[in-house]
């Protein structure tokens, strides 16, 4: 008898990425060759070339199942045990047997676990779709994962070819425009932006110190949550925390939750045309990596500005940077997440260095953190 090609599809667990600092899904589909006699392969196998070609090229399914279980909440609902889907599309208002359908492909990449026939509990992943949890990733799910991404990323050809970001070419509008003519939009990214915050800040803090400044200027600091988990920690010193007048309204109401508004204060404005003055740190995060380098330039400009004649000053990034070749990392993947938007990128070391230095900084050093952002830390040259 000729020997039959059989798929096998084994699935490990969701793992972190020790190299990247963030959560991935190893989905390996090993096609084995089996005879009557034989056995499949061993269990995490790597996969051959063909199945790997057809997870990546099916990644868009697993993302819209994802996006859809945090849109509708299902890890809230499934926080306080194991239960049955009919449940689950009640509370829902969605189609029992649809709902099954997307829920069992996500319990097979590990974000769920069907522990009897179409009953879901919560994995270790899915804990962090939840809302009410520390470092939940709901909001950035609901933000990475949404319609508008898959819109945006059908069109990604047109940017490969002109070099221009992909949203304009979509909608008419620059990403930023785009988002303020769009509340939806504008919600869901300005509370991914705040989870990626809380992802980066607490590991920040673990290996940068920031008591030897007086006062920072938080650039494009959204709804601070970044400056005001570095207030918290540091009591001695103030903050200025600076955005457009439709952003930082979100960032008072912050300052004031958390009792920071006798040391820390607003300011509205573009960061195009200056920043605050009175600051012996400035800090961004994700903030230069939105632009291309004619208007990164501008930008850090007008931080050099701010800091000429302060010897002890610093500019502080926190950003990802991308590592040599084909070293597995985060940035590699946001990389083509700002082609798609604002038309920025994301840099080496080097790439920083040389920006930096084309704006009157010198670097100084570069601190890795145990997220995927690193300090960036420049002085006036």
């Amino acid at each position: 008898m000729p020997r039959a090609r059989i798929l096998d599809l084994r699935y490990d667990s969701t793992i972190i990425c020790r190299s990247t600092g963030y959560m991935s899904l190893r989905v390996y589909m090993t096609e084995t060759l089996a005879q009557t006699q034989g056995s499949p392969a061993p269990s995490g196998s790597q996969p051959d070339a063909a199945s790997h070609l057809f997870q990546l090229a099916t990644g868009y399914v697993v993302s819209s199942a994802l996006w859809v279980a945090a849109e509708l909440g299902i890890a809230d609902l499934l926080k306080n045990g194991p239960r049955p889907v009919v449940e689950l599309a009640a509370q829902t208002k969605t189609d029992e047997g649809a709902l099954y359908r997307a829920l069992r492909l996500l319990a097979m990449v590990g974000i769920f676990a069907e522990i009897e026939p179409r009953h879901f509990a919560l994995t270790s992943a899915g804990e962090l779709l939840r809302s009410d949890v520390p470092n939940s990733l709901r909001d950035a799910m609901v933000w990475i994962a949404d319609p508008l991404h898959f819109q945006v990323a059908g069109d990604l050809l047109h940017s490969v070819k002109t070099g221009q970001p992909t949203v304009e070419h979509l909608t008419g509008k620059p990403a930023f425009e785009y988002f303020a003519a769009d509340p939806v939009e504008f919600d869901r990214f300005h509370r991914a932006m705040t989870t990626m915050s809380a992802m980066a800040i607490h590991a920040v803090l673990e290996v940068y110190d920031f008591s030897s400044f007086s006062t920072i200027v938080d650039v494009a600091g959204g709804h601070g949550y970044v400056l005001c988990e570095i207030l918290r920690k540091h009591p001695n010193l103030k903050g200025i925390l600076f955005d457009l007048p439709d952003v930082v309204q979100g960032g008072e109401h912050r300052i004031r939750q958390v009792a920071l508004d006798s040391r820390c204060r607003t300011a509205a404005g573009d960061f195009f045309k200056s920043v605050p003055e009175g600051g012996d740190l400035y800090l961004m995060k994700n903030i230069i990596h939105d632009w291309a380098e004619d208007r990164a330039l501008t930008i850090l400009g007008n931080c050099h500005a701010a800091l000429r004649g302060k010897p002890n000053g610093r500019l502080v990034l926190l950003e990802l940077v991308v590592p040599p070749g084909d070293v597995p990392h985060m940035s590699k993947i946001i990389d083509i997440e700002m082609l798609f938007f604002p038309g920025g990128r994301e840099r080496t070391e080097q790439e920083y260095a040389e920006l930096f230095a084309k704006a009157g900084f010198r670097l100084t050093r570069v601190v890795p953190t145990k997220s995927p952002y690193s300090v960036i830390e420049a002085r006036v040259a």
